[in-house]
């Protein structure tokens, strides 16, 4: 296969669940820092603040308490910002595989020959216009199938008006009896070897 084909030509395919998505990542990145910054100044914005006035003040004293408030601010923060994260995968990811799981029961089940199943996905969801596309492919397999069984119903007519002729050789009985065969086993859609 040609790779120019496999190249991706651009980045966003669909654009509005793409930015959403976008947005709440950044959101929550925008939370964590919020988050790390209001806790380092809880923790230590009344202690810095009385040392700063003080006449003895101890630098030493305060970079390690401002190094440890950093360090706790930080640690909340991730775990924080990794539990709204965990969430809002979640939650935007359930939209896409959700229907990919529902396509993947209905792969097979098409493939099993059951082209009766329709699409069923959630308003919310992604993915309606495969959907939409998938329908379209089983109404035409559908229709074709349909098309098919009327030919063959027509072929097995054919071969028993012809069978029931007196003019027709062994040879001739022989072969209309294969064919009658092998028509028999297309209308077997649960035969997967396809043997005659």
């Amino acid at each position: 296969m040609n790779n120019n084909l496999l190249k991706r030509r651009s980045v966003f395919i669909k654009k509005g669940f793409q930015g959403r998505f976008i947005l709440g990542i950044l959101a929550i990145i925008l939370l964590s820092g919020l988050c790390s910054a209001l806790l380092i100044y809880w923790i230590t914005g009344d202690e810095l603040r009385a040392w700063s006035l003080s006449p003895h003040a101890n630098i030493d004293k305060a970079s390690e308490r401002l190094g440890l408030s950093i360090l706790i601010g930080n640690a909340v923060s991730i775990l924080v910002a990794g539990a709204v994260a965990v969430v809002a995968v979640l939650y935007a990811s359930h939209k896409i595989v959700g229907p990919l799981h529902r396509f993947e029961t209905l792969c097979e089940q098409v493939g099993n020959g059951n082209l009766d199943e329709l699409n069923a996905l959630r308003a919310n969801d992604q993915l309606h216009e495969l959907a939409r596309a998938f329908d379209d492919m089983v109404a035409k397999l559908r229709s074709r199938r349909d098309q098919q069984a009327g030919l063959l119903v027509g072929i097995n007519n054919h071969i028993r008006d012809l069978k029931s002729s007196d003019n027709l050789t062994t040879e001739q009985l022989n072969i209309l009896s294969e064919l009658a065969e092998a028509v028999a086993q297309l209308n077997k859609p649960d035969d997967k070897e396809g043997n005659y």
